[in-house]
């Protein structure tokens, strides 16, 4: 059995009430509604839509409630499985938007959510969520043996090199990641609209890099390219990243970076995403 994928409609709506949740503080109001639609497709490919709003601690109690609902009362196995593996993500994201005992109990949550699930052999997307684990863990060398374990054909592998490619620059290797990097962009340039989503992320973590490195212009570059995307792509903007161009000294990425993000996104406003990034 498929999961039915979420309409134009709904995801414009689900978008609408994220942007509410995260950027205009109306989670009280936002979040029943947002768990009422969310309860449709536990199993869906719906985190990169709710990421912005998993920082409110109130919405991230709720989806976890929806998506531990769904493990325990869908009948199909796949979507049962699927339902938990979004649980984990749902985790992750929260331990990348917190810090301190906060993070550290949703990679926790995180970890034994996967070790509920049945191991099966050549589970690609468990050993992704590990070595994703094993990143927020500061296993860096770990998260990249498992990354480079995942074939070329489980999935864009776009993604996957912009993970390895993240781990390598926290273990302090940059120079190793921006080749990793560069290579993973050469080979999606020439890539169909399904593909946009690893070069978003390709190109958001070679701008993190390039942050690292402190080439703060070539890091502008890589924002502006990573939100020139299809509108039909699901995908979370890292505003973090546009946050540090913007206040070391490259507004005018930035700018141009949020007015691509409204015109893919027209939910999220552009004086709010204004105030959050050029603040």
């Amino acid at each position: 059995m498929i999961q039915p994928p979420l309409t134009k409609s709904q995801i414009s709506e689900l978008q609408k009430l994220v942007t509410q949740i995260a950027y205009e503080g109306l989670g009280p109001s936002a979040t029943p509604k947002l768990l009422l639609l969310l309860e449709e497709f536990p199993a869906g490919d719906i985190i990169g839509l709710l990421y912005p709003a998993l920082a409110e601690d109130m919405t991230y109690r709720g989806i976890c409630s929806v998506l531990a609902e769904a493990w325990e009362t869908i009948e199909d196995e796949s979507l049962k499985r699927l339902a938990r593996l979004n649980l984990a993500k749902v985790h992750l994201a929260r331990a990348n938007q917190t810090s301190g005992n906060i993070s550290r109990r949703a990679i926790d949550n995180a970890a034994a959510t996967l070790d509920s699930l049945p191991a099966k052999a050549q589970d690609w997307e468990l050993v992704e969520l590990k070595a994703d684990i094993a990143v927020l863990r500061g296993k860096n060398a770990d998260a990249i043996a498992l990354y480079k374990r995942i074939p070329v054909t489980s999935r864009p592998q776009g993604e996957i090199q912009a993970k390895a490619g993240a781990a390598m620059r926290l273990d302090g290797k940059l120079d190793e990641s921006l080749a990793t990097l560069q290579a993973a962009i050469k080979r999606e340039s020439g890539s169909s609209a399904d593909h946009n989503r690893s070069w978003h992320e390709l190109q958001q973590e070679q701008g993190l890099t390039f942050l690292a490195k402190g080439d703060v212009s070539a890091a502008g570059v890589c924002l502006v390219s990573s939100a020139k995307l299809s509108k039909t792509i699901v995908f979370s903007p890292r505003l973090d990243l546009a946050i540090q161009v913007a206040r070391k000294g490259n507004q005018a990425a930035a700018k141009t970076y949020i007015v691509n993000v409204v015109n893919w996104n027209n939910s999220v406003s552009e004086s709010v995403l204004t105030k959050v990034i050029l603040r």
